[in-house]
């Protein structure tokens, strides 16, 4: 048995299966490795990313000229991911996968037939979290030093050091990880793919949502209290709140906040149709005597107006707000942090 994780790195968000290297490392049974390798590929297109966060990949298009299209590189990249003896892994396979299935439409040749598992539903599952982790704190985690985030050969790797950390965890060797997670390779086949299954990340994540539904009932109960801390936030503010985007929220300092000190909880109610309601607690509180000082003295993105310039950031408060009730008033700004009682 082998091991051959992979990683992909496509450089057009508009056009599809646009791959311009694929990181493989095969490993032997005991995570020792056989090769690393970058195979880089012309993609046959510009590099157009429409993300967030750029990537800076370190190459461009003009490095990429003399290189091979993916249609030359398709037998040589099937005899590694068809072998029946080899376990194909990649981290957020599924975005691997779709962009292997793309890549091989795109350059009119035949698709892959192969299963994979996914190290990141892996590691959700072993360490009972929500959204998994990025191969960047991985790297961290693992007191890997030597690793460039998205160089798909270094990323490659760090996936395989990934999954031998989780069976370490676990104290298993790998058919045993399969049996004790229930996890059901994916499998790529004529063009399109099959996610993997993992019963153990099924299990807990019903058992959060069942947790989430008994706090939600909870928090709304507690709202109903007297002296209880209500405010009511848009559907996006709420939403980047619950997710720890959003860290600050700005209100005008009336005697109600006043009386609020470090500790106080304070209940934020999403306002749409159905109550939605999220409990905090204040780690700090800030005064000030305009908007504007505050957009100064935070990062826009802990106010909920990340990409937003000041203007932006005082049109959207003024929207709400008077300038006259701001400065009659003045301004406060409470730090907080999602509270899981």
């Amino acid at each position: 048995m082998k091991y051959l994780s992979v990683d992909l790195e496509a450089c057009n968000s508009f056009v599809k299966g646009s791959v311009f290297s694929v990181g493989m490392v095969l490993a032997d049974e005991n995570f020792n490795i056989i090769f690393k390798k970058n195979y880089w590929i012309n993609p046959l297109c510009r590099f157009a990313l429409k993300l967030r966060k750029p990537i800076d990949f370190k190459i461009k298009k003009e490095d990429l000229a003399d290189k091979p299209v993916f249609a030359e590189v398709r037998d040589e990249l099937a005899g590694y991911l068809e072998d029946p003896d080899t376990i194909v892994m990649a981290h957020s396979a599924n975005n691997d996968m779709f962009m292997f299935n793309e890549a091989c439409k795109r350059a009119r040749v035949k698709p892959f037939k192969m299963r994979f598992i996914c190290t990141q539903m892996i590691y959700s599952a072993v360490y009972d979290v929500e959204n998994g982790i990025g191969l960047d704190k991985v790297a961290v985690q693992l007191g890997r030093s030597q690793f460039t985030h998205h160089q798909a050969d270094d990323d490659a790797e760090m996936a395989l050091y990934l999954l031998k950390h989780c069976m370490e965890k676990l104290g298993v060797d790998y058919p045993e990880m399969i049996k004790r997670l229930g996890i059901t390779p994916g499998r790529v086949q004529g063009g399109a793919f099959t996610s993997m299954r993992c019963e153990e990340l099924v299990r807990l994540r019903n058992r959060r949502k069942q947790r989430a539904f008994a706090l939600q009932k909870n928090w709304q109960r507690e709202i109903k209290k007297k002296e209880t801390n209500v405010m009511h936030l848009d559907p996006r503010q709420f939403d980047l709140l619950k997710c720890g985007i959003k860290t600050v929220e700005v209100r005008l300092l009336d005697e109600k906040r006043k009386k609020i000190r470090v500790g106080d909880s304070i209940y934020f109610v999403r306002n749409s149709q159905r109550l939605q309601v999220l409990k905090t607690e204040v780690i700090s509180i800030h005064t000030y005597a305009s908007f504007d000082e505050v957009y100064s003295a935070f990062d826009a993105t802990a106010l909920g107006f990340r990409g937003a310039t000041m203007m932006e950031y005082l049109e959207t408060l003024y929207s709400i707000y008077s300038d006259e009730e701001e400065y009659e008033c003045g301004v406060v700004a409470f730090q907080v942090k999602v509270t899981q009682d």
